[in-house]
C-alpha cells in the first residue's frame, strides 16, 4: 500500500494514507496533532509509548506543554467511546505514558485475502431473524455468476431493516477487486425527481473509488450523456466539452447508453447496484430497472431495490405497476421482510449485550418485543434508551438491575426520537431543525444559509453529532459552481428528518425554505438550471410563487428534452397549479400559456390526444391566444385541437381545423406552421378515404421538411413532422397500389424516429410498421414488432400507444393460431381506447377484430363486428377502411353457406366500387380476388380471369406482396 498501510481495530478503521479514521461506513473526524497520536499508538500495538515518544514523534521541533499528548489522548478516547477507567483501547500508564491494549491488524497483512475476509473485521449493524432472507438472495445471486441479470425487490415497513439487510447481503459477495457495487438513494422530493437521480449517485460513487478510472473510461466511452452529469469525475473543460456534444438528449438515448455501459462493466467484472427508498424514485429510474430486467443478452448484473409497499398502494404509483408488469413476466423477484419475533429480539439484545444475565434479558425481550412488535428500528432506539438511561448495560461490569416492571421505554418510535432530541444541546437541536429544511441529505452551506450562522460553526456541530452517529452521517464535500465547498451529511433514517421537520412552525419553515433556495441559487449561477427540482421545491415551501413556477417549468424542460414525459408533465403541472393562485395580468396569461403548450406533448405521450384533460389543455391555450392577441402559439394550440378531434374520430371537425391553420400559416408567413397544416390535411384526407389527396400533402411535407429547422419544434407540437409525414405516406401509397414504395417510407420512417431516439416516435413509427405489414398481411412480422412496441409502451408509460399496439398485436395472435388470446387481447384494448375517448381506428380495428371471429369461426360475432364498423365510419366519416368492411362481409358471409353467396357478391363489388372511387388499388385487387374466387365456385372462369387481370395488370410493384402473389396464382390457375 504504497508505504501507508491501513489498520483495523475494535470497530475502527485507520487510513494512514489518506489521514481518515472510519467506524463501519462513517468517517469519524479528528484534529490532525490528535490523528498523528493515534497512528503512533496503534503503530506501536501492546507497547509503553512515554509521552517524550510522543512529543518527538508528532510536535518534532516543536516547543509545547508537556500536556499536549494526555490532551490528544483525552479526545481520542472521547472520539472512540473509550474510557480511561475502564479501558477498551488506550490504557493510560501512570507517570509513564500510554499503551494501545486492543488488537490490531495491519491491511497490508490482509491483502490477499478475499475482500468479504478483510470486511468481516469491520463491525456491521446487528442484524437478527434474516438468515432464510439472506440465503434466497445468495441463491439469486449465484444466477448473476451464470450470466443471468437479477432484479430483486426488498419490501418492508419504515425501520425494518431494509438498508442493513441489503448492505449485509452486499458484503457478503464482497469478492474483492472483481465485484462492484454501487449505491444510490432515491429521496423524497416535491413533484417528480430529476431523472435517473440514485442511478446517478451509484455510479458516480463508483468513478470515485479504487478502479473507478475503469469505470469512468467506459462511460465516456459508452454512455457520455450520463458522465456529463456527474461533474465530480470531470474536469471542468471534459464537462464543457460534453455539455456541448450533449444537447438535445434524449431519455431513449440515456437509456440506450447506460445499458451498454452496464454490458461492458459487466462483462469485465460481476456488478450489483442497490438502489433504496424506490418509493419516492422518479420515473426514468423506474423506467431504466424494466429494461434491465427485459432485456435477454447475458450481464452480470444484479438490482437490488428497496421500497415500502404502504407508499405505493395507491393505484396510480408507478413503482407498483412497473413491478407487477415484471413479475407477470418473470423478470423480477420480491423479498418481504417481516417484523422479528420474540426468540429473535432476545437473539439481538444477547449480541447487543454481551455478559448479561441470560436469565435478565429473557425477561426483557418479551416486553421489547410487546413494545415495538418487533420493528427493528423501534427495538434498537428502545435498546439505546434503555442503556442511556442507565437501566441497562453494554457490559456486564457497568451492568445493574433491571427492574422490568418499571421499564418506561417510549410506545413509538417518534416518541423515541424526540427523547433522543432533547438530550441533545439547544443548539444542536436548532442546527438539525434547519438541515430537516433542507432534505434528507444537506450540505453545511445550505443549513448556514437557512439559520444565517457561520458555515463553519455549522460544519462543526454537524461534525461532532457524525462522529458520535447522532441523527446524522458524513457524506463527504460538496462543491458548488460558485467556489463553496461544505461538507455534506444525511439523516440515518427519513424518520429523523420527519420529526424535525414537524417540530417547526409553518412560518419559520417559509423562511428557513426561501434562505435555502436564494443561498443555493445564488451557488449555482448560470448552472441553476441543474438544481432546478430542489430550487422549485424550496421556493413553493417558502411561498415564492414567480421563482418557484421559474424553477418548476425549467424542470420540466429538462426531462421534456430527455424524453422523461412523466416527470415532465409532473414537473409543468406543479407550475400550472401556482400559476393559478397569481392574480389575472398579461404576464401571467403568458407565463401560462407557455406551460399549456408545454404540458400538451408530455401529456399526449403519457396519456394521449383523445383524453378531457389534454382537449382542456389546448382550448386553454387557444383561449389565452385570443385574450393575448394573434400570437405564433395560437398555430400549435389550433393543431392541439385539431389532432384532438381527429383521434375522438371526428373526422369532419379534424378537417377544418387543418383548413384553418393551413389559412393561418399561409396569412402568418409561418413556414413551420404550414409544414404541420399540410400534415394535418394530408392525414384528414386520409382517413376520410381521400387517398391521392393525402400523399400529395404528405409528399410535401416530407419535402418540406428540415431536421435542422424542424426537429425542435416536435416538443412543441407533440410529435415530429418528418417521422409523421412518412408514417402516413408508407399506409397511403400502400393503399395506392405501390407496397414497395410504401415499406421504403416505413423503413425510413424508423431511422429517423431512432436518430431522435425519443420513445414517443420510435412508438409512432413502429405502431405505422406494424400496419403497414398488418395490410400486408405478415403475421410474423406484425407480432415481432408490436411485441417490440409494447414492451417501450410499458416501459415509458406510453399507454396510448400500448393501447393502440394491442389490437395489432391480438390479430398477429388469432392469424397465427392463437385464436381466443388474440380476440381477448382486441376487446380489452377497445375497452381500453373507449375510456380514453380515442375512436379514431376504430373501423380498422373491427376489421381485425372480425378477422380473428373468421378464424375462430364465430361468423355471428365477425358480422356483428363488421356492422358496428360500417355505423361507426358512416357517423364519424372515416372511410379508409370502408371498402375492406364489405369485403370481410362477403368472405363471413360465403362461410355460411352457398345461400348467402348473392350477398356476399354484393358486398365484394361494393366493395370494389368503394376502393376504384378512392383510387385504393390494394383494396381493390382484395376484393376482386375474392369477387373472382366465387365466380370460379359458379363457373364463370372467364369473368374471373378477366377482371382479376384488369387490376393485377395496374400494379408495377410489389409482385412478392401476400395479395399479388395470391393473384398470380388464381390467375395462373384459370390460365391453364
Amino acid at each position: 500500500m504504497n508505504g501507508a498501510p491501513a489498520f483495523l481495530f475494535a470497530q475502527f478503521r485507520l487510513d494512514t494514507a489518506n489521514a481518515r479514521l472510519w467506524r463501519g461506513d462513517r468517517e469519524i473526524i479528528l484534529r490532525p496533532k490528535t490523528f498523528d497520536v493515534l497512528r503512533y499508538l496503534v503503530e506501536h500495538p501492546g507497547q509503553l509509548v512515554a509521552k517524550t515518544m510522543l512529543l518527538d514523534a508528532v510536535w518534532p521541533g516543536v516547543v509545547v506543554s508537556d500536556s499536549m499528548p494526555a490532551t490528544s489522548v483525552k479526545e481520542l478516547r472521547k472520539a472512540l467511546g473509550d474510557k480511561a477507567s475502564r479501558p477498551r483501547l488506550i490504557e493510560t500508564v501512570h507517570r509513564r505514558g500510554y499503551r494501545f491494549i486492543a488488537k490490531v491488524t495491519s491491511v497490508e497483512a490482509l491483502q490477499e485475502r478475499p475482500k468479504s475476509q478483510e470486511a468481516s473485521l469491520v463491525p456491521k449493524p446487528i442484524m437478527v431473524g434474516r438468515e432464510e432472507e439472506l440465503a434466497q438472495l445468495q441463491r439469486w445471486y449465484s444466477h448473476v455468476h451464470q450470466g443471468r441479470r437479477r432484479v430483486v425487490f426488498v419490501a418492508g415497513e419504515a425501520g425494518i431493516g431494509k438498508s442493513t439487510f441489503a448492505n449485509a447481503f452486499l458484503d457478503s459477495i464482497a469478492q474483492g477487486d472483481r465485484l462492484r457495487i454501487g449505491r444510490g438513494q432515491c429521496v423524497e422530493q416535491y413533484g417528480a425527481g430529476e431523472p435517473y437521480m440514485p442511478v446517478l449517485e451509484a455510479l458516480s460513487r463508483l468513478g470515485r473509488e479504487q478502479g473507478g478510472e475503469r469505470v469512468v473510461e467506459l462511460l465516456r466511452k459508452f454512455a457520455p450523456t450520463w458522465l456529463a452529469q456527474m461533474p465530480g469525475l470531470l474536469t471542468l473543460e471534459e464537462r464543457a466539452r460534453l455539455q456541448n456534444e450533449i444537447q438535445g438528449v434524449t431519455q431513449q438515448r440515456m437509456l440506450r447508453e447506460i445499458t451498454e455501459a452496464l454490458e461492458a462493466l459487466t462483462a469485465e467484472s460481476p456488478m450489483a447496484l442497490l438502489l433504496e427508498d424506490l418509493h419516492w424514485s422518479d420515473f426514468s429510474t423506474l423506467e431504466l430497472i424494466s429494461a434491465i430486467a427485459r432485456r435477454k443478452e447475458p450481464g452480470c448484473l444484479m438490482v437490488l431495490g428497496t421500497y415500502r409497499p404502504v407508499e405505493i398502494l395507491a393505484s396510480g404509483h408507478p413503482l407498483r405497476s412497473m413491478k407487477q408488469e415484471l413479475e407477470l413476466h418473470r423478470y423480477c423477484e420480491e423479498l418481504r421482510l417481516r417484523l422479528l419475533n420474540e426468540r429473535e429480539v432476545a437473539s439481538y439484545l444477547a449480541r447487543r449485550l454481551p455478559g448479561n444475565e441470560t436469565r435478565q434479558l429473557s425477561r426483557l425481550a418479551p416486553i421489547i418485543h410487546e413494545r415495538t412488535d418487533g420493528n427493528p428500528l423501534f427495538m434498537v432506539n428502545v435498546v439505546d434508551y434503555l442503556v442511556e438511561a442507565g437501566l441497562l448495560a453494554a457490559s456486564p461490569e457497568e451492568s445493574r438491575t433491571l427492574s422490568v416492571v418499571r421499564l418506561d421505554a417510549p410506545r413509538s418510535v417518534r416518541q423515541m426520537v424526540e427523547r433522543n432530541l432533547e438530550r441533545l444541546k439547544p443548539d444542536e437541536q436548532t442546527v438539525l431543525e434547519g438541515a430537516s429544511v433542507v432534505g434528507s441529505e444537506f450540505s453545511a452551506a445550505s443549513v448556514a444559509a437557512a439559520l444565517e450562522r457561520p458555515q463553519t460553526e455549522v460544519e462543526a456541530c454537524f461534525t461532532r453529532l457524525s462522529r458520535h452517529e447522532q441523527f446524522i452521517s458524513t457524506q463527504g464535500p460538496v462543491v458548488w459552481p460558485d467556489g463553496t465547498i461544505a461538507a455534506c451529511f444525511k439523516f440515518q433514517h427519513a424518520l429523523y428528518q420527519e420529526v424535525l421537520y414537524d417540530r417547526l412552525s409553518v412560518s419559520h419553515r417559509l423562511q428557513l425554505h426561501q434562505r435555502i433556495a436564494m443561498r443555493e441559487e445564488a451557488g449555482y449561477g448560470e448552472r441553476a438550471h441543474e438544481v432546478a427540482v430542489q430550487l422549485a421545491h424550496h421556493y413553493s415551501l417558502a411561498n415564492v410563487k414567480i421563482k418557484a413556477i421559474q424553477y418548476f417549468q425549467l424542470a420540466g424542460e429538462r426531462a421534456a428534452t430527455r424524453g422523461a414525459m412523466v416527470e415532465a408533465e409532473e414537473q409543468y403541472r406543479c407550475a400550472l397549479k401556482l400559476l393559478g393562485e397569481l392574480p389575472a395580468t398579461v404576464e401571467r396569461d403568458r407565463r401560462e400559456l407557455e406551460l399549456q403548450l408545454a404540458i400538451g406533448p408530455a401529456l399526449i405521450a403519457v396519456k394521449g390526444w383523445a383524453t378531457a384533460e389534454t382537449g382542456r389543455t389546448y382550448t386553454r391555450a387557444r383561449e389565452l391566444c385570443d385574450r393575448l392577441g394573434d400570437l405564433p402559439e395560437l398555430s400549435p394550440a389550433l393543431f392541439g385541437i385539431y389532432a384532438m378531434y381527429l383521434v375522438r374520430g371526428d373526422v369532419k371537425s379534424s378537417r377544418a381545423l387543418a383548413e384553418q391553420l393551413l389559412r393561418r400559416a399561409k396569412g402568418a408567413q409561418d413556414s413551420a406552421a404550414m409544414l404541420y397544416a399540410r400534415i394535418a390535411l394530408g392525414v384528414t384526407s386520409y382517413f376520410m378515404g381521400d387517398f391521392p389527396a393525402a400523399l400529395e400533402h404528405l409528399e410535401a411535407g416530407i419535402s418540406t421538411y428540415d431536421p435542422e429547422r424542424h426537429r425542435s419544434l416536435a416538443l412543441r407540437y407533440g410529435f415530429d413532422a418528418g417521422v409523421w409525414s412518412l408514417c402516413y405516406a408508407s399506409a397511403s401509397l400502400w393503399l395506392l397500389g405501390y407496397p414497395d414504395r410504401a415499406v421504403r417510407r416505413s423503413d425510413e420512417a424508423l431511422m429517423a424516429a431512432q436518430e431522435l431516439s425519443h420513445p414517443l416516435m420510435v412508438a409512432q413509427a413502429e405502431l405505422w410498421a406494424s400496419i403497414l405489414r398488418q395490410f400486408r398481411r405478415e403475421a410474423d412480422l406484425v407480432f415481432r414488432i408490436t411485441d417490440s412496441l409494447i414492451r417501450r409502451s410499458t416501459e415509458h408509460g406510453l399507454s396510448n400507444w400500448l393501447d393502440w399496439a394491442s389490437p395489432l398485436h391480438g390479430w398477429a395472435e388469432a392469424a397465427l393460431g392463437q385464436h381466443d388470446e388474440g380476440i381477448g387481447q382486441i376487446l380489452k384494448s377497445r375497452a381500453a381506447l373507449d375510456e380514453k375517448g380515442a375512436r379514431v381506428w376504430w373501423p380498422y380495428f373491427l376489421c381485425l377484430l372480425a378477422e380473428a371471429y373468421l378464424k375462430a369461426n364465430r361468423m355471428d360475432d365477425g358480422l356483428s363486428a363488421l356492422a358496428d364498423a360500417l355505423t361507426t365510419a358512416g357517423e364519424y366519416e372515416e372511410r379508409e377502411h370502408e371498402a375492406e368492411i364489405h369485403r370481410l362481409k362477403g368472405e363471413i358471409l360465403l362461410k355460411q353457406g352457398d345461400s348467402m353467396a348473392a350477398e356476399a357478391r354484393r358486398g365484394f363489388e361494393r366493395a370494389i366500387e368503394i376502393a376504384r372511387k378512392q383510387g385504393a388499388k390494394s383494396w381493390e385487387l382484395r376484393a376482386t380476388i375474392s369477387l373472382a374466387r366465387l365466380f370460379v365456385s359458379q363457373g364463370r372462369r372467364d369473368e374471373a380471369h378477366s377482371m382479376l387481370a384488369d387490376i393485377y395488370n395496374q400494379f408495377t410493384e410489389g409482385f412478392d406482396s401476400t395479395d399479388l402473389k395470391e393473384a398470380k396464382e388464381l390467375l395462373d390457375e384459370l390460365r391453364g
